[in-house]
């Protein structure tokens, strides 16, 4: 039976994998590994190891920690967990060079959720 972190590892590459549009084909040729074998690792059925996560995380752009969200591990623990979508959005907002811009996109959310902004108190 796999291990749970060995699970929750698999389904961020799997995430991360998606969101950059990246098939698993592509991946493992990029790392060396057949897509079978990503399919593995993905599913937690088979242990990634230390320099292939590296690799991965090179390879995807993420921070190797990315990786481990969700394994309960301390220090990564107090991240907060985001849907693809939500991840895919938070990126997009970071790549504003505009402050108004991110001001913007910070006001339409707020509004579309039906909070109330700081300034409209």
């Amino acid at each position: 039976m796999p291990d749970p972190v060995d699970i929750i590892v698999g389904r961020n590459v799997r995430q991360f994998r998606a969101l950059r549009r990246v098939s698993q084909l592509e991946l493992g040729e990029a790392l060396g590994l057949t897509f079978q074998q990503i399919q593995k690792y993905e599913k937690g059925t088979n242990r990634v190891s230390a320099s292939k996560l590296h690799q991965i995380a090179v390879f995807l752009d993420v921070d190797i920690a990315a990786l481990f969200e969700g394994a309960g591990i301390s220090q990564f623990g107090s991240r907060i967990e985001l849907s693809p979508d939500a991840y895919a959005l938070a990126l997009s907002y970071d790549r504003l060079n505009s402050p108004a811009g991110k001001e913007a996109v910070k006001t339409i959310v707020t509004i579309m959720s039906g909070e109330t902004t700081d300034s409209a108190a």
